[in-house]
C-alpha cells in the first residue's frame, strides 16, 4: 500500500518537537521517564482541566497534524489499551461496590478521545478506533489506507496514543512503554515529497512457535526513528506478522 504524509507530530519520552525528533532519530537524544504533557491551549481552560494525560496527548497531536482540515478529516484514533487508567478505576469502583461514574466511563472506551475531537472542532467525518496489540500502530494506518482508497478521500487523520498502564498491570506488559502519541496525516501516494509503501506478511504457524514473546520495542518509535532518519527502509517484525516500510522519491 503506497501513500504519502502530509504532517507528523508526535510527543513523548521528553521529546516535544521535530528537533526533538530528528536528534532522535540520529541518535543525539534518548527516552526519558518525562510526563511533561502539551499545553492544549487550543481548547477552552474549563475543558482542558477535565482532561486526562491520555486524552492530552492524543489531542495534542490530532489537533496540530490535522491543521487546516480540522473540521472535515476522517480519522483513526489507536491505541492499544486506551486510557486504561479510568478503565481500571471503574474496575476498582465496581469491585468496592461504589456507584460508577457514567462520565468517566463515556471517557474510559476507545472511541471517546476521538469523540471528543469530533466534538472540540466540528468534525462531523467518519471516526473509527483500532486497537490490535502490538500491532496497533501499523494496523491503523492499514486501516486508513483503506478508507483512502475504498472512499478516495483526500486525507485521513491517524492518531496513535499510548499511556504507562496502571501498576497493577504492568506484571502482564512485554513491551518496554512510553507514555506516546503520534499524528500522521496522510495522503494518496503522489501528493507529498516522498511515497511511503507498507506491506505486511503474516507469520506461517512454524514461525510463530519459535517467537513466544512480543517484540520488546513499541511499533510507533520504530516508525518515528525511521521516519526522521534518512533511511530508505525499515523492518518490523511482531509476534504475529512481519511490516516493512520504504520510501521513495515520488
Amino acid at each position: 500500500m503506497d501513500f504519502s504524509i502530509k504532517q507528523c507530530v508526535a510527543w513523548g519520552g521528553g521529546l516535544t518537537t521535530t528537533q526533538d525528533w530528528q536528534s532522535y532519530a540520529q541518535g543525539e537524544l534518548s527516552l526519558s521517564d518525562s510526563q511533561e504533557l502539551p499545553a492544549l491551549k487550543q481548547i477552552p481552560a474549563m475543558q482542558r482541566r477535565r482532561l486526562s494525560p491520555f486524552a492530552k496527548l492524543a489531542l495534542h497531536c490530532a489537533l496540530s497534524a490535522a491543521d487546516e482540515c480540522l473540521m472535515s478529516v476522517p480519522s483513526v484514533f489507536a491505541s492499544r489499551h486506551g486510557d486504561l487508567a479510568k478503565t481500571s478505576k471503574l474496575i476498582s469502583d465496581v469491585a468496592a461496590k461504589e456507584d460508577l461514574s457514567p462520565t468517566q466511563f463515556g471517557l474510559s472506551v476507545h472511541n471517546a478521545v476521538g469523540g471528543l475531537f469530533s466534538i472540540y472542532t466540528g468534525n462531523k467525518a467518519p471516526l473509527t478506533a483500532v486497537s490490535a496489540g502490538e500491532d496497533t500502530f501499523f494496523t491503523a494506518i492499514i486501516d486508513a489506507l483503506c478508507k483512502l482508497s475504498a472512499n478516495e478521500y483526500s486525507q485521513v487523520l491517524v492518531v496513535f496514543t499510548e499511556t504507562l498502564v496502571p501498576e497493577i498491570y504492568q506484571q502482564y506488559i512485554a513491551q518496554d512503554e512510553v507514555a506516546i502519541a503520534c499524528a500522521l496525516l496522510l495522503e494518496p501516494a503522489g501528493k507529498g515529497d516522498e511515497v511511503y509503501t507498507l506491506a505486511l506478511q503474516a507469520k506461517q504457524e512454524s514461525d510463530k512457535d519459535k517467537v513466544q514473546t512480543e517484540n520488546q520495542r513499541m511499533q510507533v518509535l520504530d516508525f518515528l526513528n525511521f521516519y526522521y532518519s534518512s533511511s530508505k527502509e525499515v523492518n518490523v517484525n511482531s509476534k504475529r506478522h512481519s511490516w516493512q516500510l520504504s520510501r521513495a522519491a515520488s
